[in-house]
């Protein structure tokens, strides 16, 4: 989320929008944002239910658990019609789109 920051005013200049969705509750999210002085949307998905719709759940990813699911890092780009232009899934959690990649996918999206 923090390596997203610094493009989060690009993106909202050209008229979109980033929203991270996390497994961590809504005071944790809360704090973090806080700390890092985050300007997206941070919702909570403490009970994966979007990660099971998505098919992002990942056995060993759970830090605070390690036998219990977590879920793989994912960026889906959507067009202005809410209709899915892109996406970005990896089964490495230090695997992230660069800012540069993140808005070269963006500015394709329509």
């Amino acid at each position: 989320m923090r390596e997203y920051q610094n493009v989060y005013d690009e993106v909202k200049k050209a008229g979109g929008e980033m929203v991270a969705i996390c497994n961590d509750p809504p005071a944790d999210l809360k704090t973090r944002a806080e700390k890092y002085g985050l300007k997206m949307v941070l919702l909570s998905d403490s009970k994966a239910l979007v990660s099971k719709i998505y098919h992002l759940e990942h056995k060993g990813l759970n830090i605070r658990d390690p036998d219990q699911s977590g879920a793989r890092p994912a960026v889906l780009f959507l067009n202005s019609d809410l209709t899915l232009s892109s996406e970005h899934q990896t089964d490495d959690m230090r695997h992230h789109l660069t800012n540069d990649e993140l808005l070269e996918r963006f500015k394709a999206a329509k």
